[in-house]
């Protein structure tokens, strides 16, 4: 049986594009999956209500390019080689209200301590032109195991 207290945990911060964003990413271990919270402030104001979608991404780390881009992020966790949108790491989008969004999801697409370190990475808001390109990643977070 899992223990209670350990889960694995993602701060995530934002681009020079979203300087104010900031959020936290749980994955705590949940029957035979993985239980996702999501709580995100400080999403960009292209509309009082936008989508963000959200991944689990390989990578390195959330360091910033001289640019203050994301460099070190890869694609989209996949290790069973799924077509789009069926990744291991594509997760259900974000419904910002006003710049905040919360979200609260089951998954058994992955086990918590598969996606430590990997990042959580939020693109910019779906649009008509970026909708199956995601856009530029504008929040960034390392998932790190954490036991209370």
């Amino acid at each position: 049986m899992v223990e209670d207290s350990v889960f694995s945990i993602a701060n995530i911060t934002g681009d020079i594009s979203s300087p104010n964003l900031k959020g936290i990413a749980y994955f705590k271990p949940f029957k035979d999956g993985t239980m996702v919270e999501v709580e995100v402030s400080g999403l960009p104001g292209y509309k009082n209500y936008a989508l963000f979608p959200i991944h689990v991404h390989d990578g390195k780390d959330c360091s910033l390019s001289k640019e203050g881009m994301f460099e070190n992020v890869l694609g989209h966790y996949n290790p069973t080689d799924e077509e789009h949108p069926y990744h291991a790491g594509d997760m259900p989008v974000l419904f910002s209200n006003n710049g905040y969004a919360y979200m609260k999801f089951y998954t058994t697409r992955f086990k918590a301590y598969e996606v430590e370190g990997k990042l959580v990475i939020i693109h910019e808001a779906v649009t008509d032109e970026n909708a199956k390109t995601f856009g530029r990643k504008i929040g960034c977070g390392v998932i790190k195991k954490y036991k209370i």
